[in-house]
């Protein structure tokens, strides 16, 4: 049952979060192209019932997935402790991102391009959100390969499985650069580096 409903439960998430890294993908055009997509995509997730449904679904996905974590016990196999490790890491990854969000938007700052931009700007910050981003994108490509991993069983992992988690690396390398201004400037407004004294 538990299973189940994480299944279902990820296909909620699945079509936010194509939508999430497809706007983090746009910082290849520069800060001005990502905020364009991020304008357009917040008609979408940004309407209040939607917005609603999209963090009670994250939060109902990592209680489901600690649960699951929790009645399985201690892995078994390589695909076994990727889906835990990573599983594990968005579950720390969620409630610290989700909890920076709705606290940045009770102080009044919107959580644009410029939020993400801002940790990774200075030292030192950087040293731990650059990080914390890169892993957190990987983690998302390598729990969907282990999934498919598993779903394949008792055949052999299928290509898709074997190439996600770097392909996950390697995007979450590339966002993490363009928000440090690596395909254009990305001059942070002050409102965004006044919020980065308060995390001090």
């Amino acid at each position: 049952m538990l299973k189940a409903l994480h299944r279902i439960n990820a296909v909620v998430i699945a079509a936010f979060l194509a939508m999430h890294l497809a706007n983090h993908l746009a910082i290849l055009g520069g800060v001005d192209d990502h905020l364009r997509v991020q304008a357009l995509l917040r008609q979408v997730y940004r309407a209040p019932a939607v917005e609603v449904a999209i963090f009670a679904a994250f939060a109902m996905q990592v209680a489901l997935g600690l649960a699951l974590l929790i009645r399985r016990g201690r892995p078994k196999g390589t695909w076994s402790w990727i889906q835990a490790a990573s599983g594990a890491y968005l579950a720390l990854f969620l409630a610290q991102h989700l909890t920076a969000i709705v606290m940045a938007r009770i102080g009044g700052l919107d959580t644009t391009t410029w939020f993400a931009a801002a940790v990774v700007s200075r030292s030192p910050f950087v040293w731990y959100f650059a990080p914390y981003y890169v892993l957190g994108v990987a983690a998302v490509f390598a729990h969907i390969a282990a999934a498919i991993r598993f779903r394949a069983l008792p055949g052999p992992p299928p290509p898709a499985a074997i190439a996600l988690p770097a392909l996950g690396g390697v995007r979450g390398v590339t966002i993490v650069a363009g928000l440090m201004g690596a395909f254009g400037p990305v001059p942070i407004p002050a409102p965004y580096r006044a919020y980065l004294e308060t995390i001090i």
